[in-house]
């Protein structure tokens, strides 16, 4: 679904793409949850597990709005891609605070536990995102340069 422009068309691609990168980052929080569990009950007790996943599902939600936007990039130039790599990582990043302070400072969970699973769930999560994004835009770019 290609075009000569390097533009992606259909909503069934941007589905696929939305799916992809988010796909990714549920993965890989998914994986340093299960890393994480017998360690945070080690440490903080079995009441910290509730706090470990509003942690991970934070990074989570930050995940799908910077998913979003690099999926919303398949239907724009190539040229673009570099753009749309810098916009998901500060709207992702936008994200995460907005849904820190409120849930951090509610009293439901327990602070520490909750920002520590924020950062250990959120900082590979961005990188394997970012690395996976980076590399299908030059995929792009090499493929509207041919």
């Amino acid at each position: 679904m290609s075009n000569p422009d390097g533009v992606e068309r259909g909503s069934v691609t941007l589905v696929r793409s939305f799916a992809r990168y988010a796909g990714v980052g549920c993965i890989a929080v998914g994986l340093i949850a299960g890393l994480g569990y017998v360690p945070t009950i080690r440490i903080a007790g079995p009441e910290a597990i509730g706090s470990m996943l509003a942690g991970c599902g934070v990074s989570v939600a930050a995940g799908c709005v910077g998913a979003a936007v690099l999926a919303w990039s398949t239907t724009r130039p190539a040229s673009e891609a570099a753009l749309a790599v810098l916009m998901s990582t500060a709207l992702r990043f936008l994200t995460v605070l907005l849904l820190v302070i409120p849930v951090a400072l509610s009293g439901f969970v327990d602070r520490t536990v909750f920002v520590v699973w924020v950062a250990v769930s959120y900082l590979p999560m961005l990188m394997l995102d970012t690395f996976v994004a980076v590399r299908v835009s030059r995929k792009r770019s090499t493929e509207v340069g041919s």
